[in-house]
């Protein structure tokens, strides 16, 4: 396993591990809990699969996250995208003191998923917590159990392994697992002792560290432990995508960035490579033939989407680089009625949809890969957008996790489908219940912020003759003598 990592650049090229495993096994998140984490203080959303306790039927899970500026929607994104880092054995953000809720001394997140290997249909939960530490922040608990779902649907909670900074003697909890861990060998227990202190040296995941999984796979009587801490790993790092706001900045930019999945009889290539709009770009030959494949996989659909609209890559010939490694100088266009245009002239929305279409195609035919978009509606037709989530709700396979304020999904998307941020930092995520099958759920929800009535508060009041009168204030400031 190897991560490669350039400028504009980042891609994870799994090779050799296990690849008919990993296929053939099925992980779908089932909730997410957070306590303490940027705005939040206690925040639970759970997928609509979870709450029906069918965990995986086969098809797509949808989650509309909607609410007020501020009200912890794209806190949710921000905490999948820390569990992505975490998870994928990568080094905490720098500013990971900032992701604690002012008022807390201690971030929390909690995450279940739905496993299906070898015949085993498990329920896993991992969770992590945060400490301000000496003017910053640590990773000070991590823990990971599991249950097996039985045709009775009982369940026995079994404790993988639980990490805690401060211990001492055993590092790891319970006690059973370091023993058998172990079991008497001096050089198991320096490695583990190694791999606590590389964790905190490096401010990454004690877990999903890669020494710590190497324990694990040389222990025969661990086999299933060490398939959860892969599988999970290998999850977070091919098959969840996360595109937060700053994916959006780079387009903004005048960069592409094309988030992409490819799989083949060798393995998984999974990442992100961004393509300057500004003149030409000049990439190596791995990351040029990876954009071909990109831009022949999306023109299958985009003209769909997009009546008349094709993407084409421009090769404009081989050159020497700076290393005198050879590039290959490339332009992007888009193609209308065979009229060719750089792709840096179409709309903001054109290109949003452009940068996460190809991970929308993984996520639709693969039900082990989730893809998360914060505002997925800035700059896309509300029409489009709603016919978009329709047929992925419908006809797709993945779990597909998005923020909004284009309130056109309401009337697309069964109501098991939405979430709502409330007011409430105790309690930010509710369900709208109680809708008769005649109901548009887009009145009721402006019913709601408009008249109140829902469980919880939507929508902190404005009022209109204070903004007009704000206005008119904020204009003669600068008039003023």
């Amino acid at each position: 396993m190897k991560t490669i990592s350039i400028l504009l650049w980042q891609a994870y090229d799994l090779k050799n591990i296990g690849v008919g495993f990993m296929t053939k096994t099925i992980i779908r998140i089932q909730s997410i809990e957070i306590e303490g984490f940027k705005n939040i203080q206690k925040g639970i959303i759970e997928l609509s699969a979870y709450r029906q306790k069918k965990y995986y039927s086969g098809k797509s899970d949808i989650i509309g996250i909607y609410g007020q500026n501020d009200s912890g929607k794209t806190t949710i994104v921000e905490a999948f995208k820390l569990f992505k880092t975490i998870a994928s054995g990568e080094k905490l953000p720098d500013d990971i003191k900032n992701y604690i809720n002012e008022l807390e001394d201690v971030a929390t997140l909690k995450f279940a998923f739905y496993i299906e290997m070898k015949e085993q249909k498990l329920l896993v939960y991992y969770q992590m917590s945060l400490r301000r530490k000496d003017g910053g922040a640590e990773l000070y608990n991590e823990k990971l159990s599991y249950s097996q779902i039985n045709e009775d649907n009982k369940k026995r909670k079994i404790d993988i392994i639980e990490y805690l900074i401060d211990l001492k003697d055993t590092y790891i909890l319970p006690k059973a697992r370091y023993s058998e861990l172990i079991r008497n060998n001096k050089e198991n227990e320096f490695n583990l002792e190694v791999s606590k202190r590389l964790s905190i040296k490096e401010k990454t995941s004690f877990i999903f560290n890669d020494s710590l999984e190497e324990i694990f796979k040389s222990n025969s009587m661990c086999p299933d432990y060490f398939n959860i801490i892969n599988v999970i790993k290998h999850f977070a790092r091919v098959n969840l995508f996360v595109i937060t706001n700053e994916h959006s900045a780079t387009i903004s930019l005048n960069y592409m960035p094309l988030s992409f999945r490819m799989e083949d009889h060798e393995g998984v290539t999974s990442g992100d490579i961004a393509i300057n709009l500004l003149g030409t770009s000049n990439i190596d030959k791995k990351r040029y033939n990876i954009a071909t494949k990109i831009i022949k996989q999306l023109n299958v659909v985009l003209g769909t989407i997009i009546p008349n609209l094709q993407l084409e890559i421009n090769n404009l010939g081989n050159e020497l680089y700076k290393n005198e490694k050879e590039v290959i100088r490339i332009q992007l266009l888009s193609i209308k009625k065979d009229i060719k245009i750089p792709l840096k002239y179409e709309s903001e929305g054109i290109k949003k949809i452009i940068s996460i279409l190809s991970t929308l195609i993984s996520m639709y035919n693969n039900p082990s890969i989730c893809l998360i978009v914060d505002e997925l509606d800035a700059g896309i037709f509300e029409y489009l957008l709603g016919e978009l989530l329709k047929i992925i709700e419908q006809e797709g396979k993945g779990q597909f996790i998005f923020t909004s304020h284009n309130l056109r999904p309401l009337e697309m998307l069964e109501k098991e489908s939405l979430v709502f941020s409330t007011t409430n930092p105790q309690n930010r995520f509710i369900r709208i219940t109680n809708i008769k099958s005649n109901n548009n759920l887009r009145n009721v929800y402006l019913r709601g912020v408009d008249l109140g009535g829902l469980n919880e508060c939507v929508y902190e009041e404005t009022n209109s003759f204070e903004i007009a009168h704000a206005f008119r204030k904020a204009g003669d400031i600068l008039y003023e003598e």
